[in-house]
């Protein structure tokens, strides 16, 4: 684990706060928390480590946050949460360099997971990289009816749209959703951008 790995919370309810700090404090991270987004703002220029950011914050919202924190140049990964969670504002906050999207209410244990992944990475390229062959390999194994699908998903489009685009039915759709998400082992939608992003990125390199 990195000595400078911290968990820094922006999330405009107290509760929501406070159970994340004793599940990270549980495993030994330093947790530290911010009613706002102007709030970590004002201390992020020594932040290191990973921010968890709710998508909607009062002041400002979650993928606001992120730019700022991008124009800053504060290298820190980010984890966007949202209670609300959907496909455009997972592929721009991934867009953006996210490192997941995370719907709530959320697995613990995937989180502390992801943190620990994070926590151990010693080169934030390198573990891009390697992540986004592993994910290129994936999209390979899709049929070209099925990148197609994938194609429409991730630009946020419903699945009757995706079949009108397609000449297709919605059912069928659906169907190729369910084929991709279990080839490409996603267990999300957040997960399915994250894949074809990285995919992405790896064959453009």
């Amino acid at each position: 684990m990195r000595n400078d790995f911290a968990i820094h919370i922006v999330d405009d309810d107290p509760g929501v706060r406070e159970s994340m700090k004793t599940l990270v404090r549980g495993s030994e991270y330093p947790a530290f928390c911010y009613p706002s987004a102007s709030a970590f703002l004002d201390r992020c220029e020594s932040a290191t480590g990973c921010a968890l950011i709710d998508l909607r914050l009062q002041d400002m919202d979650g993928i606001a946050l992120q730019k700022e924190l991008i124009a800053r140049q504060i290298q820190i990964d980010i984890v966007m949460m949202s209670a609300y969670g959907d496909i455009e504002h997972a592929v721009e906050a991934m867009r953006l360099g996210a490192v997941d999207f995370l719907e709530k209410p959320f697995d613990p244990d995937y989180l502390l997971k992801q943190l620990y992944e994070l926590s151990r990475a010693s080169d934030t390229n390198e573990r891009l990289q390697r992540d986004a062959r592993q994910r290129a390999a994936l999209i390979d194994t899709l049929t070209p009816r099925e990148k197609q699908v994938l194609g429409g998903i991730v630009d946020g489009k419903a699945n009757k749209q995706v079949a009108a685009d397609l000449g297709i039915s919605a059912r069928t759709v659906e169907t190729h959703r369910v084929h991709i998400m279990q080839k490409l082992q996603a267990d999300s939608l957040a997960h399915l951008v994250r894949i074809w992003l990285a995919a992405g990125a790896q064959q453009e390199s």
